[in-house]
């Protein structure tokens, strides 16, 4: 089962990280669910992104950045209405129960841990948009 909803119209994303082989890992996954991605390395890159672009479906977002983090990017987009209800997956290789617990209650969606996989992905992106 792809993530592609069933008007034909493919969902976006956008996939923010620092690291650049953990975007394209990300961005051909994404691509193999049929998805139209878009990604930039760092949490000032994302915030003037998805103000050009507003309609995005999801954004992952890595937690570990070295200008803005995922947290405060997450915190930023949470206060503006225009992104109220945009899902947010913290994405990140470091995380203990209590710091999952911490992203949820933050805001985030979702957590998915690094390294990820297809079926990870499909999964989470399934659980997010069950269409």
């Amino acid at each position: 089962m792809t993530a592609t909803p069933t008007t034909g119209t493919p969902r976006s994303v956008l996939v923010v990280d620092d690291v650049m082989v953990n975007r394209r890992l990300a961005v051909a996954i994404f691509h193999k669910l049929g998805w139209q991605c878009s990604e930039v390395d760092g949490g000032n890159a994302a915030l003037n992104w998805l103000r050009s672009n507003p309609a995005v479906d999801l954004v992952l977002l890595d937690i570990r950045m070295p200008d803005l983090n995922g947290e405060e990017v997450c915190r930023e987009l949470r206060s503006d209405p225009a992104f109220a209800t945009l899902p947010i997956v913290a994405y990140t290789a470091h995380a203990m129960q209590m710091d999952i617990d911490r992203f949820l209650a933050n805001g985030f969606n979702e957590v998915l841990i690094k390294p990820i996989s297809v079926q990870g992905l499909r999964d989470l992106v399934t659980e997010l948009f069950p269409d």
